[in-house]
C-alpha cells in the first residue's frame, strides 16, 4: 500500500498549496456555499466546499459521496481532485488515484504539481500492486509521459523502472528513445552493463535491437540515444552521419586532422567469445595514420583489436577480437583518431559494417 501522507504531504505540499489559491481565486467573491446550493444543487464549487466540510467533521462516507459526485461532474475542480486522490489511495484504488492525478497533471502547465505527482508515480513504479494502474495509465499516452519516464528512469528504483517500461515495450504505446534512454544510460554509466544490456533489449524498437557482438548482423545508422546503437561524433574538430550509399548506407566522418574530438562508438556486452567485425572503408586523400578503429574493454580501457588504417579507394577490412573471460562486461567498438601537428582535414567513409562469431 502506498503511503499517501508520505508521499503527497512529505513531498508535495506544493499541491496543496496551489490548490488552496486556486479556491480562494475562484470563490472570494461568491456568496457562501450554503445559499448557493440552495439557489442552484448543482452548483460544484458549493459542492465542493461541502465535502470538504464533511470531511472535516469526520464524516468520510458523505464527504466522499459528494466529492464523487462533483469529480465525475468535472476534472477541472483542482481541490477535489486532490482530496479523492487522497482517499482513493488511502483504499489501494490506484486505478482512480491516478485518473485524479492525472487531472492534476494535464492542468499543470506551470509545473506546481509536478514534483509530488512525478514524486507520487516513482514510488507506485516500485509498488507490485499499483504499477499496473501505473502502466495503463501512461499507455494512454498523456502529455507529461515524456518528463515522467525520464525522471523515473534517472531516479527511480531500477526494479520497479524496468518492469514499467518493459510492460509499456509491450503495449500500444512503447516508450520513445528519449523515454527509456535515461535509464539505459543510467545503468551503463553505474558500470552494470548487462543489467543496461539486458534493459535495452526488452525496450527498445526492432528497429534498434540488431546490436550483436558475435550474432551476424549488420550494423545500421540508426541511434536512440543509449550506448548500444552509434554515438556520433562531439565536440571541435569532427563530425559525423549515415549518408545513403550502394551498399546501402555509410557512415561519413570528417575529421580536421589535429583536434581530439569524441568520434563514433557503440557499446556491446559480448559474452568471452571470439568474433570477426569487418567492414569496407575509404579515406580522402588518403592519410594513414589519422582515422583507425578499435576495440576497447569498458571500466579497464584495455584495447582489444586495433584495425588498420584506412587508405584511398574502397577496401574491405576484417579484425579478429577475443573477449576475455574477466574483467571485460562489454566493450566499446570505436573510432580513434591520431592528432597531427597541424590541421590536415580528412573526410573517411565506413559501409558493411557487421559482426559475427568467429569459427
Amino acid at each position: 500500500m502506498l503511503d499517501a501522507a508520505l508521499v503527497l504531504i512529505g513531498a508535495g505540499l506544493a499541491v496543496l498549496i496551489a490548490q488552496a489559491a486556486l479556491t480562494s481565486a475562484t470563490d472570494a467573491d461568491r456568496p457562501p456555499w450554503p445559499a448557493r446550493l440552495s439557489h442552484d444543487p448543482l452548483d460544484l464549487p458549493a459542492l465542493r466546499a461541502l465535502g470538504l466540510r464533511l470531511d472535516s467533521e469526520g464524516r468520510l462516507d458523505e464527504a466522499d459521496a459528494v466529492l464523487a459526485f462533483v469529480g465525475r461532474r468535472t476534472w477541472r475542480d483542482g481541490p477535489t481532485e486532490v482530496w479523492l486522490l487522497r482517499r482513493r489511495l488511502d483504499q489501494d484504488r490506484y486505478g482512480e488515484a491516478f485518473e485524479s492525478a492525472d487531472s492534476l497533471l494535464r492542468r499543470d502547465a506551470d509545473g506546481t504539481t509536478r514534483p509530488a505527482l512525478f514524486a507520487l508515480f516513482v514510488a507506485a513504479a516500485d509498488d507490485v500492486e499499483a504499477r499496473p494502474a501505473l502502466v495503463a495509465r501512461l499507455a494512454a499516452a498523456p502529455w507529461w509521459r515524456r518528463d515522467f519516464l525520464r525522471v523515473l528512469g534517472a531516479q527511480g528504483g531500477v526494479p520497479g523502472a524496468r518492469a514499467v517500461f518493459s510492460a509499456l515495450a509491450r503495449g500500444p504505446a512503447p516508450p520513445a528513445a528519449d523515454e527509456y534512454a535515461p535509464l539505459i544510460d543510467r545503468l551503463a554509466s553505474a558500470g552494470d552493463y548487462t543489467g543496461a544490456y539486458d534493459a535495452w533489449r526488452s525496450v527498445a524498437g526492432r528497429s534498434t535491437r540488431e546490436t550483436s557482438a558475435t550474432g551476424g548482423v549488420a550494423f545500421s545508422g540508426v541511434s536512440d540515444g543509449t550506448p548500444f546503437t552509434w554515438r556520433p561524433a562531439g565536440g571541435v574538430g569532427a563530425s559525423s552521419e549515415f549518408e545513403p550509399a550502394s551498399t546501402g548506407e555509410a557512415l561519413r566522418v570528417d575529421y580536421d586532422g589535429y583536434s581530439s574530438p569524441n568520434l563514433p562508438a557503440r557499446l556491446f556486452v559480448a559474452p568471452p567469445d571470439q568474433f570477426v567485425l569487418s567492414w569496407r572503408q575509404k579515406l580522402d586523400p588518403a592519410a594513414p595514420e589519422r582515422l583507425f578503429w578499435r576495440v576497447r574493454c569498458a571500466g579497464s580501457g584495455l584495447i582489444l583489436a586495433r584495425a588498420p588504417p584506412a587508405g584511398s579507394g574502397w577496401r574491405a577490412v576484417a579484425i579478429t577480437v577475443r573477449t576475455p573471460a574477466t574483467g571485460c562486461a562489454a566493450q566499446w567498438f570505436e573510432l580513434a583518431a591520431t592528432p597531427g601537428e597541424r590541421r590536415a582535414p580528412v573526410t573517411a567513409w565506413y559501409a558493411a559494417l557487421s559482426a559475427r562469431r568467429a569459427r
